[in-house]
């Protein structure tokens, strides 16, 4: 067991890649670490880095195994066409709600205040104190003041905004000395002085409170001096072509006061509060003159804004307010819902397409390393799956072209071991040491019908052969090499050309039928004495060259072999003769006569005749050399064998 532990010590020591496997390390190290009694705040960040890298890898797995390139980029595509829409126009409509509840607040303040300002104009043109105030009775908070002189900037027909001491402290009624508030003013002048009739704001919080549910943040800053405060926005007033002016209220950000109004709201999720866009409004600091602006933001929530009724300190939603909640949440869920599922689908449909794409990219890959027997199954029935199975159908056609192209290298490859073994079936003239013996096979295909040999015979004479197996190719060399065999099985001393034809004929007779037949030119040659003699069964003519020039065809009458086992010896004739000093006689196959030029024309027999009359000082490279010129490089239509014996 303690072997075995320590080759498992060893195995993974040897495997370890401290690049590859260092969060691993972290993670094992840490975590114990960061357990009681232990407990170092080191070891748990080590191992939240650890786990944090490993995590990484994860997903850059997933996103790089599971999520195909052509998944990734779809994905993308789904998310710009679907979700990013969804998501815009749920941020549009929420901008657009917080608008308007904004606007909605901002509309009915900006009323109540300017009903306000009326009601304080109104009021400011009775003559008598009192008058003014039964005025604005209904409204709570007003009073009258007699002063000499205005502060400095107040203009004698001012009627706004103000920012001035509390009236509070200023009777004494409590300790707040200094502690100032917002009020409506509004100046007339009159004997020895100014009356100014102010009125209590702190009911505009109120509104604005009532109006949003929840607390309202006051702010007091200066306003920008200069250009910004004459900047005005030309509107369009009820869709008539009549333009009108508003100004914008831009404070700096220097805070002079702040305050609010109300309790905070609580909540959370779907009733979490926010603030709705801040109100703006112009102010003017009393005792100094100089222009304010005094800011307002509601804060809410859906709880707020929907609340029905208040009982006590409790508020409560209607039923029907309830219900309306409910529906809309309902229809957002399932909005929501037919989203996810539309992404859901979507990620499938890409994750479908994506996989077929990438089994078609590795097929591809396999298929060009030289896996021809690579398949892709084919998914559903889109233009995707008929490329899958035009794949298919092509590495199976490449496949069998491959099986073919084994068989038939194999084949050329059985054919040049053929041809190898038919070369050495053939007469080695060197080791034979006859140079007055010369002789060329040119096989069709890669290896011949064609056959020549020759045997020594004990008297210094010797015995020669040339065949034509009909047919060419392989079955024609296969016959020619048993011809080879039988032959050399004869007594070619004791027995004469017409004798060992006719025992050829006999044996072919008895092993073939009629329709494999071959043609030959057997006889014997006396290289010192120049006599010769030969049978001609079925074969091309001899030609006899003389030293003058003159050239003759000898042309023995004789039938093929194989062709009849009783008329055969009947129909040979022997032809006999002698080989003067410079004489050649020509033996060749049809292979020959038959070899056809470009435009089919064919070499003949005469051509050879006219050949063999011109000189020549190697008749073999001569004949062959004119074959080929021409043919004109054109492939042999049959095996072509030349034997020439000179003296």
């Amino acid at each position: 067991m303690l072997q075995r532990a320590r080759d498992l010590i060893r195995r993974g020591w040897a495997a370890f890649r401290f690049r590859r496997h260092w969060p691993w390390v972290l993670v094992v190290l840490g975590l114990p670490l960061a357990l009681k009694p232990v407990d170092s705040g080191c070891a748990a960040f080590l191992a939240w880095i650890g786990a944090l890298v490993l995590l990484g890898r994860a997903l850059r797995w997933i996103w790089d195994r599971l999520l195909f390139r052509v998944s990734r980029r779809l994905w993308v595509i789904l998310a710009l066409m679907s979700v990013l829409p969804v998501v815009a126009m749920a941020v549009m409509l929420m901008a657009l709600g917080w608008l308007g509840l904004g606007a909605q607040v901002s509309r009915s303040t900006q009323q109540t205040l300017a009903a306000w300002e009326e009601a304080l104009r109104s009021a400011n043109g009775e003559a008598s104190d009192a008058a003014a105030l039964q005025a604005l009775r209904t409204y709570g908070g007003a009073w009258v003041e007699h002063v000499r002189q205005l502060p400095e900037g107040v203009d004698a027909a001012f009627v706004g905004m103000v920012w001035a001491d509390s009236h509070d402290a200023k009777d004494g009624a409590d300790a707040e000395a200094g502690r100032k508030d917002t009020y409506l003013r509004a100046v007339r002048k009159e004997a020895g002085g100014y009356r100014i009739l102010s009125l209590n704001l702190g009911v505009l919080g109120d509104r604005a409170q009532a109006l949003a549910g929840g607390q309202v943040v006051f702010q007091l800053t200066p306003r920008r001096e200069g250009r910004a405060r004459d900047e005005k926005l030309q509107i369009k007033a009820g869709g008539r072509r009549r333009d009108t002016e508003a100004p914008i209220l831009v404070g700096q950000r220097e805070t002079l006061a702040s305050w609010t109004k109300g309790q905070a709201l609580q909540g959370s999720g779907l009733f979490a509060p926010f603030n709705l866009p801040p109100l703006a409004f112009p102010i003017v600091d009393w005792a100094t003159g100089r222009s304010m602006v005094l800011t307002a933001t509601p804060e809410t929530n859906l709880y707020a804004l929907f609340a029905g009724f208040r009982s006590g300190d409790r508020q409560a939603l209607s039923e029907g307010t309830v219900k309306a909640i409910v529906v809309v949440s309902l229809v957002l869920l399932a909005l929501l819902m037919a989203q996810a599922v539309a992404a859901i689908l979507g990620l499938v449909l890409a994750w479908s397409l994506g996989r077929a794409v990438n089994d078609l990219h590795g097929g591809v890959k396999r298929l060009s390393l030289g896996d021809f027997s690579t398949r892709i199954r084919p998914r559903g029935r889109d233009q995707v799956a008929q490329l899958s199975a035009a794949f298919n159908e092509m590495a199976g056609r490449l496949q069998a072209a491959a099986t073919e192209r084994d068989e038939r290298l194999r084949m050329e490859e059985e054919l040049r071991v053929a041809r190898e073994v038919q070369m050495r079936l053939l007469p080695d003239l060197e080791a034979l040491r006859m140079p007055s013996v010369r002789a060329a096979i040119l096989p069709a295909l890669e290896v011949a019908g064609d056959y020549y040999d020759l045997f020594p015979l004990p008297d210094g004479s010797l015995a020669f052969l040339i065949l034509d197996v009909s047919g060419k190719g392989t079955s024609a060399a296969f016959y020619a090499a048993e011809t080879k065999g039988v032959l050399s099985a004869l007594d070619k001393q004791a027995l004469g050309p017409l004798e060992v034809a006719d025992r050829l004929n006999a044996i072919w007779c008895q092993g073939h039928d009629r329709r494999l037949f071959l043609t030959l030119a057997y006889g014997t040659f006396h290289p010192r004495t120049g006599q010769y003699q030969f049978v001609r069964a079925g074969h091309p003519p001899a030609f006899l060259r003389g030293a003058d020039g003159r050239v003759a065809r000898l042309q023995p009458k004789g039938l093929g072999v194989g062709l009849s086992a009783t008329r055969f010896m009947a129909s040979l004739e022997l032809c006999e003769g002698v080989l003067e000093p410079g004489d050649s006689l020509i033996f060749h196959t049809d292979g020959l006569s038959e070899a056809q030029a470009p435009d089919a024309s064919f070499y003949s027999e005469d051509r050879l005749e006219a050949l063999l009359a011109g000189p020549s000082e190697d008749l073999q490279a001569t004949i062959l050399a004119d074959v080929m010129a021409f043919t004109q490089g054109r492939p042999l239509a049959d095996d072509l064998t030349l034997l020439i014996l000179k003296r």
